[in-house]
């Protein structure tokens, strides 16, 4: 698979999506400078070529009444890793898996729940599945931002 080469448009759109996905085309326009018409090519292609991958949604899961949020780290055979990983991201309070490429505490799975007691319930549910749990945290809380391509993708090109 070959990297898609992105221009400043292509960076410019990802930026603004990756902040509101909501976006109509024409403000889109408006803020790149470029057309609506262009809007709509560039972000079909970009559909197109793999590098928009879909819309979602966040949602602050406190004010939905999950307030815990619960990290696990975990092993699972390295031949089986996928697949538990699969199985993990199928329980409903599994919200993040992440496969690590390191044999020991190559999983790490993200859950929230209401209740102090959830924390054990997810617990069993993961021990039914072929991993060992090495250790689980209550979240404090996460910082996450979405990347800056315009600005990434000038240091990736030497251009400070």
């Amino acid at each position: 698979m070959t990297n898609y080469q992105l221009d400043d448009v292509d960076r410019q759109l990802l930026n603004l999506l990756q902040e509101d996905a909501r976006y109509k085309a024409i403000e889109l326009a408006e803020e790149v400078g470029v057309s609506d018409n262009t809007v709509h090519n560039r972000m079909e292609r970009l559909e197109d070529e793999g590098v928009i991958t879909g819309y979602t949604a966040t949602t602050d899961y406190d004010r939905t009444g999950l307030r815990l949020h619960f990290h696990f780290t975990c092993t699972a055979r390295i031949s089986q890793r996928a697949t538990v990983a699969e199985e993990a991201m199928a329980l409903p309070q599994v919200v993040e898996v992440t496969e690590l490429m390191t044999g020991h505490e190559n999983l790490h799975l993200k859950a929230v729940g209401a209740e102090d007691e959830d924390i054990t319930a997810i617990a069993e549910r993961l021990d039914e599945l072929s991993l060992e749990i090495n250790d689980e945290n209550l979240i404090r809380s996460e910082h996450t931002k979405p990347l800056d391509y315009v600005e990434v993708l000038k240091l990736v090109d030497g251009e400070n």
